[in-house]
């Protein structure tokens, strides 16, 4: 268990908002087909061509959630960047979070934590654990995503399922008197499932001298109906262990914050033993905004007041891996 708490969080998506019957004008398919297989009616898009990007996106978000908490960037002592999708194939997203944000000649430590889908899951807890040591004293996480500039020449599967958006959170101590707390996490990956999400340019392998490296490496693929059948065989599992070794009471969790993959992929969690009022959900607004997904809603639901001091919640979600991972907090 970790001493430690959420002090402030901050949102922002693209400025376009693009409905689902604009896009299957777009895509050319049968009206009403996303929303029947998604459930998302919209989601926002960046507005590239004018300089909008998933980094200017994430220095947003990080902007309001430091005033969220109260403080200056002044009193921020180390930046971790947990995007789903990288900035650029070097430097680290947290570097350039940290130029983008007044920071670049502060020396404050700065670094990414990529496990794709769930980065703010994993940041967020080892996170926990450098501010509970009193290592650092306010340490901001960021999540941003913005694949549609890249999804015109995607399948539909995917273009039909994403948007771009960012999450931040200022993760300080908490006092004596307050209930916040870290309680348990636990993540399992199933590397055999490794190939059913992939980008497989940009690295070593299918490096840009590479003669079979094609245009189509750089290109995000991903097998939907494998990935979800590979999660519904090992969740079971996952759960009943999660809950045995937390201790936690899984029908005292207030909600459930899963990452926003698609409609079938949140309503399985009441196979799970999830009443549905526990299941959160704004994937009809947003749809999948890859890593940003969990810190987007966790700020939507505290927000509006669904979420308060002393709830106890579990972000949960999967990602390229194939990984499962949950996090337990009392918010």
């Amino acid at each position: 268990m970790f001493k430690v708490k959420i002090s402030g969080i901050g949102k922002t998506v693209g400025s376009r908002v693009v409905a689902s019957t604009e896009l299957e004008k777009v895509m050319d398919v049968k009206p009403g087909w996303i929303e029947k297989a998604t459930g998302i009616k919209s989601r926002n898009y960046v507005d590239f061509e004018n300089g909008e990007t998933a980094l200017t996106l994430g220095v947003s978000a990080a902007k309001k959630a430091v005033e969220d908490a109260g403080i200056t960037l002044d009193k921020i002592d180390c930046i971790i960047g947990a995007n789903g999708s990288p900035l650029q194939a070097i430097p680290c997203a947290a570097a350039l979070y940290q130029q983008e944000l007044g920071l670049g000649d502060s020396g404050v430590p700065s670094f990414d934590i990529d496990t794709t889908c769930y980065s703010f899951g994993v940041a967020l807890f080892l996170a926990s654990g450098l501010v509970d040591s009193g290592l650092y004293k306010n340490i901001l996480i960021i999540s941003a995503d913005a694949p549609s500039p890249t999804l015109d020449i995607t399948d539909n599967e995917v273009r039909a399922l994403f948007g771009d958006g960012a999450g931040a959170v200022v993760l300080t101590k908490t006092s004596e008197d307050e209930p916040s707390r870290v309680h348990h996490f636990k993540m399992n990956t199933y590397g055999s499932g490794a190939s059913f999400t992939e980008v497989r340019g940009g690295g070593t392998l299918k490096h840009p001298n590479h003669p079979e490296t094609t245009p189509l490496d750089n290109v995000f693929h991903m097998e939907g109906k494998k990935i979800f059948k590979y999660a519904v065989r090992y969740l079971p599992s996952y759960f009943e262990s999660f809950f045995v070794d937390s201790g936690i009471n899984q029908k005292e969790l207030k909600f459930i914050l899963p990452h926003q993959t698609s409609k079938h992929g949140i309503d399985i969690f009441r196979k799970f033993g999830f009443a549905s009022e526990q299941i959160a959900s704004h994937l009809s607004i947003h749809g999948n905004c890859i890593a940003a997904s969990i810190p987007m809603l966790l700020h939507d639901y505290i927000k509006n007041g669904e979420i308060k001091r002393g709830d106890q919640i579990l972000l949960f979600g999967t990602s390229a891996g194939l990984s499962l991972g949950g996090l337990a907090l009392t918010y």
